[in-house]
């Protein structure tokens, strides 16, 4: 595994880590369809400081603030979406418990596509 993927995946479990315990505090009080929007606030806090940690250390980038917060926000909001529909699915269709489906809707939507887009789209290096 590379060093940017490691660090990558530091910074997302970290970031999880703040997601998730903003999720476990909502479900404590939360049901029924509150559960799912809970679901879309926590992650999106936890993008926000996903963003703020991938661009300093991760991937150590110098470009332009701007360009990549918007490249970076549609990415979340699409990653976000993403894992709240599978996590909204997952409720319908087991019986697990939903902090449960929240983490395993995190790491099926980061592996299969927030990484990729991190590298490939919101930090990619300019060609030289």
């Amino acid at each position: 595994m590379s060093c940017l993927r490691l660090r990558s995946l530091a910074v997302s479990l970290v970031t999880t880590l703040i997601d998730f315990g903003l999720f476990s505090l909502c479900a404590l009080v939360a049901l029924g369809s509150a559960l799912t929007w809970a679901r879309w606030l926590s992650g999106a806090v936890g993008a926000v400081c996903n963003f703020a940690l991938n661009r300093g250390w991760a991937f150590h980038s110098h470009d332009r603030a701007a360009p990549q917060a918007l490249r970076y926000g549609l990415t979340a909001l699409a990653a976000v979406s993403a894992a709240t529909l599978l996590f909204a699915g997952l409720r319908l269709a087991t019986p697990w418990d939903p902090r449960l489906l929240h983490l395993l809707s995190l790491g099926l939507v980061w592996v299969g596509f927030t990484f990729p887009m991190l590298r490939a789209w919101v930090f990619r290096r300019p060609a030289s």
